[in-house]
């Protein structure tokens, strides 16, 4: 009895254990703040494998209720955010002011010509002086792209929005969304479009991530002179942890991990140009650089899709998950000229279903950034009251958690974008 006794005791503490692990695991996934607090105990624990075990669990688990919602009807897809309607005009045609009236010629009634003294010359009649319309100057053409083609059926799939403004009302920045998995119509992805000619890409170490044991880590903070209403214009999140990969990441001169050869890289020179490629090939380490970014491998390269996508490897596609576990993901990429940088988010997304997005976009290179919905994050930053700068998360749900996190210091890295003072 006292053998079945303990036996019990054991697997009532495991099973314990269990449920605070899972609501440990849970709440990573869905709260940022507690998620700094939680993460790092959870994983001295049970390990970073483990705590991959148990959101893999999780994440299944939530996809399987969402599915069934979907296929009960019990929920259906919406469009992420209002998508703008142009306002149908309906030509009227003018109808002509109506003249004097003159009754035609009888013969009691004389035509007023042929009543006229014959012998009088008419007065001469006065013309008009020439005039020349004033030349307007064009007016300007707000920057688009051409709409990308729909996956699904949700009214204004690929159509691009006006989204970023800078101080003079140019539009600098786009956004659409796609719905690229047919199993999974909830898996909507979010593309934000920044035109690279009038925006600079910024980068910023966090004050504990990416950084190892003993090594530099950043401030965390966004400089004074960007941090400032009509400069920032949006902020969003970086890449993975030190210990999920350990790749590469610099700013401003600090290197807080090495860079490693043949991993995706995003590059940001000194001249303001973008890169995005493989470091020690497209990315020459010799570049004069104001900061640069790794994480995993590229997802498409020279627009095709890397195979490695359909592995659903662990190690190459999610440092803590495999690649086919649907999760929120997020995506940075570029299109063959450097001119136009893409941002990609949203719920739901294996890896081959972000490649579908990057390659639907027309991405000459693209890769992985961060993953699950506590650290996938875009915010546009607009001028409030008082010109104090608010934050409006891209997605209304599943990004309101905290959308300023980046206005004040993170602990974790993040991106940046701010308006040039002139075009480059």
């Amino acid at each position: 009895m006292q053998g079945k006794g303990c036996w019990q005791k054991i697997a009532w503490l495991a099973a314990l254990v269990l449920v605070v692990a899972l609501f440990g695991a849970a709440a990573i996934s869905r709260w940022p703040g507690l998620a700094a607090q939680a993460a790092r105990p959870l994983r001295q624990i049970i390990g970073n494998r483990g705590v991959a075990a148990l959101e893999t669990v999780l994440f299944e688990a939530q996809d399987g209720v969402r599915q069934a919602e979907y296929r009960l009807g019990l929920q259906a897809a919406e469009a992420p955010w209002p998508t703008a309607v142009p306002p149908q005009i309906t030509a009227v045609p003018v109808q002509p002011s109506p003249g004097p009236t003159i009754a035609p010629p009888t013969a009691t009634r004389p035509s007023p010509v042929a009543a006229a003294d014959a012998t009088q010359a008419p007065e001469p009649t006065a013309q008009p002086e020439a005039t020349v319309a004033p030349t307007l100057p064009p007016t300007p053409v707000p920057w688009t792209l051409s709409p990308l083609t729909p996956f699904g059926r949700l009214a204004g799939e690929g159509e691009w929005q006006a989204y970023l403004h800078n101080e003079a009302g140019d539009v600098v920045g786009l956004r659409t969304f796609l719905q690229p998995d047919a199993e999974r119509p909830y898996a909507l992805v979010a593309v934000v479009a920044f035109d690279l000619r009038k925006v600079d890409l910024r980068y910023v170490l966090g004050s504990q991530e990416p950084a190892v044991d003993g090594g530099p880590r950043g401030s965390g903070f966004i400089p004074a002179d960007h941090l400032q209403a009509n400069r920032l214009i949006a902020t969003f999140n970086g890449g993975f942890m030190a210990s999920h990969g350990a790749y590469g990441a610099m700013a401003d001169g600090l290197e807080a991990l090495p860079a490693k050869d043949g991993y995706a890289t995003v590059a940001i020179y000194r001249d303001g140009e973008v890169r995005i490629g493989n470091w020690g090939d497209t990315i020459s380490a010799d570049g004069d650089f104001v900061a640069w970014r790794q994480n995993a491998r590229l997802v498409v390269e020279d627009g095709e899709i890397n195979p490695r996508v359909y592995n659903g490897s662990i190690t190459t596609w999610g440092g803590n998950i495999n690649g086919d576990i649907v999760t929120w993901r997020s995506g940075l990429g570029i299109n063959s000229d450097n001119t136009v940088l893409y941002f990609l988010a949203g719920p739901s997304m294996s890896m081959p279903t972000l490649a579908a997005a990057m390659t639907a976009v027309g991405l000459e290179n693209g890769f992985l950034l961060d993953i699950n919905e506590s650290w996938v994050h875009f915010a546009q930053i607009t001028p409030g009251i008082d010109n104090e700068m608010v934050a409006v998360p891209l997605f209304a749900e599943g990004m309101e958690t905290k959308p300023d996190r980046y206005l004040r210091q993170s602990d974790r890295d993040f991106f940046y974008i701010i308006t040039t003072e002139t075009a480059k």
